[in-house]
């Protein structure tokens, strides 16, 4: 989060002014008010889009996907945004490896001690952790309820092909929350509704690569084929990006919640730890391997970053500027 200096730093410079000898007293008044300018203008910066002509961002979060899957995999769709963009095929999950808490990680900005998502029992009304905070939506704040607040103009949609996803966030945060069974039904309904509506925030998640790593195993070639389907399905989203004339002035984040081994997940292995993080659009460095750690609660406060949007104290993520061209990371 980068801290903002509010305006009680300015009334104490004008204070310490009044107390100079009066010979100096306009020399001072001049450097009091160009501090003070600084101030305001930095001030400013934090909370207008860090990224200049980003106006939308489209997550893409693929169920049980693992960094082995696109390797072993035909994926020319994150191929190219691997290419073109930034990415770490070590972005780790949080313990337990499960799908709720590392859904909801990723869009709380904390772990699961934090927000109290420690399961797939978990509801709003019914947990086993507390969460540190309630937001105003009921639940520990999301990055939905986070962009809702600060930006109450943007149009923000969810489709999800797991039902239970849409319990992770705020409902009152989205224009549109749809659970949609069926990644190609999924893919279908999100890519339409991008086109008519141009939302700001995107986020469509995909099923059916975690059905297949349980029913068939997570190095099965089913598995892998239902990867290489996800990925059509991916460039699909991305063509009708493009056809919607959003193509620069959008950014693109693929991730996973959680990978695994065998026909499993839930453990601490690096197949279920691990998770593919994979980002391109404007303002991201191209062909760069991010070196940095990462995790999945790193994914809000890096969307806040993007949009230029304050991230609640009770986060614990950070963006990850190593991704983007500004930070200077080498390739």
């Amino acid at each position: 989060m980068i801290p903002v200096r509010g305006p009680e730093a300015r009334p104490k410079l004008e204070v310490e002014a009044l107390h100079k000898p009066a010979a100096r007293n306009a020399d001072s008044l001049v450097r009091v008010v160009v501090v003070a300018i600084t101030v305001l203008v930095l001030s400013v910066r934090v909370s207008s889009a860090a990224l200049p002509g980003v106006e939308h961002i489209v997550v893409i979060g693929v169920d049980g996907l693992n960094p082995n899957g696109i390797r072993q995999a035909a994926t020319p769709n994150l191929d190219k945004l691997v290419k073109a963009g930034a990415h770490t095929f070590r972005a780790r999950a949080v313990m337990p490896t499960s799908s709720s808490p590392n859904w909801a990680s990723m869009i709380m900005g904390a772990g699961p001690d934090h927000h109290g998502v420690t399961s797939n029992d978990w509801q709003p009304s019914k947990f086993d952790v507390a969460p540190k905070v309630i937001g105003p939506g009921g639940i520990f704040p999301t990055i939905f309820g986070v962009m809702r607040e600060q930006r109450p103009n943007s149009v923000i949609a969810v489709f999800h092909d797991w039902k239970d996803f849409g319990r992770l966030l705020e409902t009152n945060a989205p224009n549109a929350l749809k659970h949609v069974k069926d990644a190609i039904e999924t893919a279908q309904a999100a890519t339409e509704y991008l086109k008519q509506k141009k939302p700001n925030f995107l986020f469509i998640h995909f099923d059916g690569v975690d059905h297949s790593g349980h029913a068939f195993g997570w190095t099965s070639p089913l598995y892998y084929k239902t990867v290489e389907l996800t990925d059509s399905l991916i460039g699909a989203v991305l063509e009708s990006i493009d056809e919607a004339g959003l193509t620069e002035k959008t950014i693109v984040l693929v991730t996973a919640d959680h990978g695994g081994k065998g026909k499993k997940h839930g453990g601490d292995s690096p197949e279920e730890v691990e998770i593919p993080w994979i980002l391109k659009g404007p303002g991201v460095a191209s062909g760069r391997e991010i070196k940095a750690a990462v995790n999945t609660f790193d994914t809000a406060p890096t969307i806040a970053y993007i949009f230029g949007l304050r991230t609640p104290d009770c986060w614990i993520g950070k963006p990850v500027r190593d991704a983007f061209m500004e930070s200077g990371a080498t390739k």
